[in-house]
């Protein structure tokens, strides 16, 4: 009987997590950022031809605005476009789906980390686990985007879960190690946040992989040969992290050189030691790090992008923090590996976005999200144990739970009504309506300009005018050279740069398609408003 209500409870969270994640998945967010966008049309591209918008065949990473993505999503999202077609919904599905199904896979692996222990205390702690996590605003918010990290949640989340049933039966190395390798190609946190995190797993349970040593040995030659394609194109795929590591931050260093040539002055050795660039990146590694831990950013403002979270909220509920405090409390009086396993995906999932630039950082330190969700469940699962009992226990667990829900439906009246309208802009919206627009009349015009300003307009073109990806392979390298020009894209007669209305303007049968600094309202025949009703896009004809 307790079985039967535990699985309807399960039943129960994963309802609440699909509708949570796929009620309005096309239209909030209001639009596709600029690399959903990108995902989506990769995604179409090698349906239809097999290569990737640059006509990379069957790419391991996708060449995305002279940057490199690893590629699982487009892959992932690849069945959806072709159910769906190529649109807002089908790009977000993918990243819908697993993150409903990182709410099941959260459930067994808190039940396998402690149903030794005590089943019934596992139980509790699993259905809670995945309740928070089919609630977090943390996780809902990249289940509901096309955002690569969330795919590496689930893989490494399975990954866990799997791993915990090798120690028992060896054969789950080999889902185990096949899992944790597809992080790899999932997001490129995960390539330092999985290693460190098998490396201190397999140190702590040796004595369990060393009695099932076969299955382990042959299920890591396996990951090692998937993982082949990736480390043949690792130089390629540095990219990315090259571009956003505090290594290439000339900034970060202004400071100590000034420091340290004024010690070289006074010959103050002791400062030359202080002062050194090792010193200066360990101290912004450090406070990167802890910086993923700040209550502030988790529970209040979250980070500096506003895509990242609701407006008016943390990354987590606030109602959470005193739960996770007594989660954090209850797990340290216990010696178990339940705790072990908790505490070595704590202190690693931060670790990739600790050594870039802009922390803390949501996507990035994106596996924090179930861990912590976990840890809190426990603290409630605690909390209500040392409660029932007590004269106001049933008073003070009404309360609080008055408290969640109150904390629940605020952030839902957020995110479902006043994000939408106040952070259109940064979603990029308006790009569909424009270039309805503009197809409607392109057969009148010699040119169409569109501006620069917001980013990457070309790939709003192909993504909504569903561009055929075989003509735009052979002409995308219009000058012949292979370089992406990041200011300035030709592609047909539709033309992608910044606008000067005084020069443009003299031009002969043009549509100019650009901001509100660049066309002025007397110029402009059509207007098209964020949501909140500021001007977007001001559209004149020359």
């Amino acid at each position: 009987m307790k079985i039967k209500k535990h699985f309807l409870f399960l039943l129960l969270i994963l309802a609440i997590a699909s509708i949570l994640r796929l009620w309005q998945l096309g239209v909030n967010p209001p639009s596709l950022d600029w690399d959903e966008a990108s995902l989506g049309y990769n995604a179409y591209s090698i349906l239809k031809t097999g290569a990737d918008e640059y006509g990379n065949f069957l790419p391991t990473s996708i060449r995305s605005f002279n940057d490199y993505k690893p590629a699982a999503y487009v892959y992932l999202t690849i069945p959806s476009v072709f159910i769906f077609g190529l649109n807002e919904f089908a790009v977000r599905l993918p990243s819908a789906a697993l993150g409903i199904l990182t709410v099941l896979f959260t459930y067994l692996l808190v039940k396998e980390l402690f149903k030794a222990k005590n089943l019934q205390f596992a139980e509790a702690a699993a259905l809670v686990s995945a309740l928070l996590l089919a609630i977090s605003p943390w996780h809902l918010q990249f289940s509901r985007s096309a955002f690569e990290g969330n795919v590496g949640v689930f893989f490494f989340v399975g990954g866990i879960y799997f791993l915990l049933k090798a120690l028992n039966k060896g054969l789950f190395f080999a889902p185990a190690f096949i899992f944790f390798v597809l992080t790899f190609y999932s997001y490129h946190s995960f390539r330092l946040v999985t290693p460190l995190f098998l490396l201190f797993s397999i140190f702590y349970f040796r004595k369990e992989i060393l009695e099932k040593k076969k299955h382990f040995l042959v299920s890591a030659l396996f990951a090692l040969i998937l993982t082949l394609p990736l480390l043949l194109s690792i130089f390629t795929n540095l990219a990315r992290f090259s571009s956003v590591t505090i290594f290439n931050s000339s900034g970060i260093l202004d400071t100590s050189i000034k420091q340290l040539e004024l010690d070289r002055e006074r010959e103050n050795v002791l400062g030359e030691i202080f002062h050194n660039r090792r010193v200066v990146y360990a101290q912004n590694i450090l406070d990167g790090y802890l910086s993923h831990f700040d209550p502030v950013f988790l529970f209040l403002r979250g980070d500096s992008v506003e895509r990242h979270h609701a407006i008016g909220m943390g990354m987590l509920y606030i109602i959470e923090l005193p739960f996770l405090l007594v989660g954090i409390f209850y797990l340290s009086r216990k010696k178990d590996t339940g705790r072990l396993i908790l505490l070595i995906w704590l202190l690693a999932a931060p670790a990739a976005a600790s050594l870039a630039t802009g922390t803390p950082h949501a996507i990035r330190a994106i596996a924090m999200i179930p861990v912590l969700q976990v840890i809190t469940a426990i603290g409630i699962v605690a909390f209500y144990e040392w409660n029932k009992k007590a004269k106001l226990g049933k008073f003070i667990i009404f309360t609080f739970s008055a408290l969640f829900l109150l904390n629940a439906l605020y952030y839902l009246d957020m995110y479902y009504v006043h994000t939408p309208i106040e952070n259109s802009k940064y979603w990029q919206y308006g790009y569909r309506q424009v270039f309805e627009y503009a197809k409607e009349r392109q057969d009148k015009y010699d040119k169409i300009i569109v501006t620069y300003k917001y980013d990457q307009p070309y790939i709003y073109y192909l993504f909504f005018n569903k561009i055929e990806p075989s003509w735009y392979q052979k002409n995308w390298d219009y000058n012949n050279d292979g370089e992406i020009e990041r200011m300035t894209r030709i592609i047909g007669k539709y033309e992608f740069r910044n606008i000067d209305y005084a020069v443009d303007s003299k031009a002969k049968n043009v549509l100019l398609i650009g901001t509100p600094d660049e066309i002025s309202q007397n110029a402009s025949i059509k207007e098209i408003n964020f949501l909140d009703g500021t001007v977007a896009f001001r559209i004149a004809e020359s």
